[in-house]
């Protein structure tokens, strides 16, 4: 008798009870229509979550990325929910996190309002740090 490896363990499909919401999708097709529904199994970034964290069959998953396909083409989703830099909350002094802003449009696009909001801010808020901007505009008298 040739020695076979063991079987890996793997719970029975019964384990897993079903959520309402699964029961209710089990019964009914889902749809680019349902988008209260198919948000459900979106993540933060727009991207559809795997059959592993959704717990639905194969049958539900493939229905499921149809719908959102359909939907993105329909325009009814987003292809990615990426947060714009002014909406993310900044984890520094709101005021800084502005300075820094504006510095790399100054740097970058050479916005001329962005450098007078800069040095307006120098004058009231002087415990900011504007090394960057400083640098830009000594380099930028230098030339």
């Amino acid at each position: 008798m040739p020695d076979t490896p063991p079987k890996p363990f793997r719970l029975p499909d019964t384990f897993w009870e079903p959520t309402p919401l699964q029961a209710q999708l089990a019964k009914e097709k889902i749809t680019f229509r349902d988008l209260d529904i198919i948000q459900h199994f979106l993540a933060d970034n727009g991207y559809i979550l795997p059959r592993r964290t959704t717990m639905l069959s194969r049958k539900k998953q493939k229905e499921l990325v149809a719908a959102v396909v359909t939907a993105q083409h329909l325009a009814l989703l987003p292809y990615r929910a990426k947060l714009k830099d002014y909406q993310v909350m900044p984890l520094m002094d709101p005021l800084q996190w502005m300075a820094d802003r504006l510095t790399d449009r100054v740097r970058e696009d050479k916005d001329l309002r962005s450098r007078a909001m800069l040095q307006v801010m120098m004058e009231r808020y002087p415990e900011l740090n504007y090394r960057n901007f400083l640098k830009h505009e000594a380099s930028f008298c230098a030339l």
